[in-house]
């Protein structure tokens, strides 16, 4: 994307108000305009699904945080985020192991929805889930 775009949040800014980490510990580890990786622990606290493995509601909430990150980092001035209109989710295999890499792109941006395509992969590479986000987006005011 062309740098003399009037962006709304510089990536310096969102990477700052991740550097805490999310909820579920979730870190941002990668953003670029569009995409974001964020990775998560598997610990015990967010046990409770298949296998022992993580929960498939921290799975899509993982897959939310992601996109809602990607389609901040494309939102130009005058427009403003205004949350998810729908999120679909497919879990292909339990998510154990040590790490979630969670990876969002988005695929389209109207003046109205952002489409994200989300993969989430276990430390071994495993792909362990797939979504689709859209996100609704408008102009300031």
């Amino acid at each position: 994307m062309a740098d003399d775009v009037q962006w709304l949040v510089p990536l310096q800014s969102i990477e700052a108000s991740y550097r805490g980490g999310t909820l579920f510990g979730a870190r941002l580890t990668e953003i670029e305009r569009g995409r974001t990786v964020f990775e998560m622990a598997i610990t015990a606290d967010t046990a409770g699904g298949a296998n022992g493995g993580v929960h498939g509601g921290i799975l899509a909430s993982l897959a939310d945080i992601g996109v809602v990150a990607a389609v901040l980092s494309t939102c130009r001035q005058g427009e403003q985020m205004r949350g998810t209109a729908e999120l679909n989710i497919s879990y292909l295999r339990p998510a154990v192991g040590r790490r979630i890499r969670v990876e969002s792109l988005v695929i389209k941006k109207g003046r109205s929805l952002a489409v994200g395509d989300v993969e989430l992969s276990n430390d071994r590479g495993a792909l362990i889930a797939k979504a689709r986000v859209t996100y609704a987006i408008g102009a300031a005011g």
